[in-house]
């Protein structure tokens, strides 16, 4: 592997509420707390950052970001409840929703290519076709604001966290939501799919990684106690993996199931994390805080030690040989075996009395699709 990759950090006189990561390119979009919206072109290096454009459609903050699948679009949510489609080449405004959500909007996430969700401060959720800017969802079971999003492609499901202290799923082909979770007395921040669409994790304002099993939404199997402060931010390293960063400043990798705390990838002092990202190759995890900056990590070395120890476990197994098909049914459990607590971090599971596997291999990588095109192509 070849040297630490540094990426200046990016410094800004107010607060970075959100970023997102262009899905192709070394391109990273930032919002202010002052409305600005920031393009800029990342590269290792001092010095090597280049400022696309900057621009300031209005004095309401910036709460959220989302590029179009073929990042040609940048989608952008407003404390004034207004959505804007940004030109990505330019920063000019396409599309303006005055009145998308009549609170705050606090959460967005592109969900397919024609397909936005927007939740807001008062528990609204609402999915937009980005092709004609109309409203085709409306969710109203929150009462409280909507924190995160996640969203699993090939079930079309809809997993929202909110600051009531429950996590909702909605399948959104369907007007009615399919189930919500039992009130945690917590607040919710950060909601993230891992194991393959078979668990759940949620991060608490009191510190708590609450996993749930999917499909069995009425209470958490597992609860992961350890970090100090809030989880305001999860972000997926892999199906095993995850990323999650704190109020306290420190961004921490965790192992889910079996639960184990592997270290720290980096830290903002003590200054709370609002998000953490991958970059579309993986090299990179960025996280912005209070403290007015977004910086980068290279985190390969996260990425190529398991794609190494896939590796490893092929050839033991083609070595060893393939005995029947059953075999790989049993595997598939054996993530679901709570683990022994790791780092500090003192695990609480409801899942203690599950079966012992023989091994713990993971699925392949699989390539990333296509990129399709985008409504924004017309304009």
């Amino acid at each position: 592997m070849p040297a630490n990759l540094l990426v200046d950090t990016l410094s800004y006189k107010d607060m970075v509420f959100d970023f997102a990561f262009h899905p192709t390119l070394d391109i990273i979009a930032t919002g202010l707390i002052t409305g600005h919206i920031n393009c800029v072109k990342y590269a290792p290096g001092a010095g090597n950052n280049e400022t696309a454009w900057s621009i300031r459609p209005t004095k309401k903050s910036c709460r959220g970001l989302a590029f179009s699948n073929d990042g040609a679009g940048l989608f952008t949510v407003f404390k004034d409840g207004a959505i804007r489609a940004l030109d990505v080449n330019t920063g000019d405004v396409l599309i303006k929703k005055s009145d998308a959500h009549d609170n705050p909007i606090n959460a967005v996430r592109l969900l397919t290519e024609t397909t936005l969700a927007t939740g807001d401060d008062s528990g609204v959720i609402k999915l937009w076709d980005v092709r004609t800017g109309t409203e085709t969802m409306q969710y109203t079971e929150h009462d409280d604001f909507i924190s995160d999003f996640d969203y699993d492609t090939d079930s079309k499901t809809l997993v929202a966290s909110s600051g009531q202290g429950t996590i909702s799923i909605y399948d959104i082909r369907k007007p009615k939501m399919l189930a919500m979770s039992a009130n945690q007395d917590d607040e919710l921040m950060s909601i993230c799919i891992v194991k393959d669409r078979r668990k759940v994790v949620v991060g608490s304002q009191e510190g708590v990684l609450n996993i749930y099993s999917w499909g069995d939404w009425g209470d958490c199997t597992d609860r992961f106690i350890g970090h100090p402060n809030s989880i305001d931010t999860i972000c997926k390293i892999d199906e095993d993996t995850v990323a999650t960063g704190s109020s306290d400043g420190i961004i921490r990798i965790i192992d889910i199931l079996p639960n184990k705390f592997q270290g720290i990838v980096g830290e903002h002092e003590d200054f709370p994390i609002e998000r953490i990202k991958m970059s579309h190759d993986k090299t990179f995890l960025a996280s912005c805080s209070h403290d007015d900056t977004v910086r980068f990590w290279d985190v390969r070395y996260l990425t190529s030690e398991r794609e190494d120890a896939d590796d490893d476990s092929d050839d033991a197994k083609d070595a060893s040989g393939d005995k029947d098909s059953d075999s790989d049914d049993d595997d598939d459990d054996e993530d679901d075996k709570p683990g022994k607590n790791g780092g500090g971090m003192d695990v609480d599971s409801d899942d203690s009395d599950a079966p012992k596997k023989s091994s713990n291999k993971r699925p392949k990588k699989q390539a990333p699709a296509a990129n399709n095109p985008s409504f924004f192509d017309d304009l």
